[in-house]
């Protein structure tokens, strides 16, 4: 019940503004199911599988000139959930099976434009989403399912591995944007505070995010990190840690490239750039190159990515397979990572097919990696509306008997933008 007026307050801050303005929804659906099978586990009671759904529906509108809002809500479940089709739906039970505590408020914010009578400043507060896809430091935002191939239905409050950062965050960022050269970000984020009654950490996050387009073939990317907390960190082993790296980019015809490096400093007495540990470092390659083929493309692509045996971050959205993935640190973080990746993507028409092969293991070495091999297949049914199916392989090299496959298929309805 609280939950629920927590929504109807939100919603009537902007009703009054709403009721004049122009209304831009968008927002997206998923469903997704997943079968995961391993060594010895050949009879039902030893199969692990679920469906899960995730309905994504957002409203911006202009409040008046140079102001714009943004609200969102977010529905997460897990198919079964309510045993029998039919049961009441039970919000104050103990199992938190009613439609309430599966639903959260994911973005609730307002856009001050021209800020200063200055066109490249802008101003957001509030709940929102922050990163890019695919970001190896920190994402907040919608993962993408046929890729993690990972369970999204945990909607518990709090920062935990299972919510994977697919709420926005509470914060503000300011931003500078040219329109041609330069964009920067100041963020400042309380992700946690010390009188939540699931995560009683306080987390606090500045973001200083920098890219400087040098030419339209080439861009550079800067980036600083601190994070603070008097429990569970989020970024770096200990109460303050500060992350700071570099990614360029380059794109010349068909071939797209980019690399990236960043340090990890820490410090107990919650200092700054105070210390750094022997392997707090991340490094990451991609390379690809697209051929236009006779009605198809293909794409071969790799990437190397290693986060140092003394690197930590919990919100990353790099991938390491459908499998590996969800097998990295708290299930979405990375720590102690070292992955290999060949793979290669086609298209023709409404179809599209991807193949994947990882060697994953530890960045200490040792025999303790193993080989994962993907296939995911989709079908485009409609420019909005899209199905997958895929199948996951992983096997460990010092024991060909210790094996793991999972299968995922699912549909996914992206509408509208902001």
């Amino acid at each position: 019940m609280k939950k629920f007026s927590m929504m109807l307050i939100a919603l009537a801050l902007f009703v009054p503004a709403m009721a004049s303005a122009q209304i831009n929804w968008y927002g997206q659906l998923d469903i997704m199911g997943s079968m995961d099978r391993w060594q010895g586990a050949t009879n039902f009671a030893d199969q692990y599988s679920y469906t899960n759904s995730r309905l994504f529906i957002g409203a911006n509108f202009d409040l008046e000139e140079n102001i714009e809002a943004n609200v969102a809500l977010m529905y997460k479940g897990s198919w079964g959930d309510n045993y029998l089709a039919g049961q009441q739906i039970d919000n104050n039970n103990s199992k938190n099976t009613g439609l309430l505590s599966k639903t959260v408020l994911a973005e609730a914010n307002v856009v001050f434009k021209n800020l200063f009578d200055n066109d490249r400043l802008s101003l957001k507060v509030g709940k929102f989403y922050y990163g890019e896809k695919g970001d190896s430091i920190f994402y907040v935002g919608l993962r993408d399912m046929s890729k993690w191939g990972f369970s999204y239905s945990d909607t518990t409050p709090g920062i935990n591995a299972n919510n994977a950062f697919d709420a926005g965050m509470d914060g503000a960022q300011l931003t500078y944007d040219d329109k041609e050269k330069v964009k920067v970000d100041l963020v400042y984020s309380k992700l946690s505070n010390e009188n939540g009654n699931v995560n009683p950490d306080k987390i606090n996050v500045i973001i200083l995010n920098g890219k400087y387009k040098i030419n339209d073939n080439m861009c550079v990317r800067g980036y600083l990190y601190d994070s603070e907390t008097n429990g569970d960190p989020i970024l770096g082993n200990s109460f303050r840690s500060e992350t700071i790296g570099v990614k360029p980019m380059v794109k010349f015809g068909a071939l797209t490239a980019s690399g990236e490096i960043a340090q990890q400093y820490y410090s107990p007495a919650s200092n700054i750039f105070d210390q750094k540990k022997d392997d707090a470092i991340l490094t990451k390659l991609n390379a690809s190159y697209q051929f236009d083929l006779t009605g198809m493309t293909l794409t071969p692509r790799v990437q190397y990515l290693r986060a140092g045996y003394d690197f930590y971050s919990l919100a990353s959205d790099a991938n390491c397979g459908l499998i590996g993935s969800s097998y990295k640190y708290g299930g979405i973080g990375f720590a102690n990572v070292e992955s290999y990746n060949i793979g290669a993507d086609w298209t023709k028409g409404k179809y599209s097919a991807s193949l994947d092969i990882y060697k994953n293991g530890s960045a200490k070495g040792g025999k303790t990696y193993y080989y994962e091999y993907d296939l995911v297949g989709k079908y485009k049914y409609t420019e909005t509306i899209e199905f997958y199916a895929g199948y996951a392989y992983k096997v460990y090299e010092d024991n060909s008997d210790n094996w793991e496959n999972r299968t995922i298929m699912g549909v996914n309805w992206k509408f509208g933008s902001k």
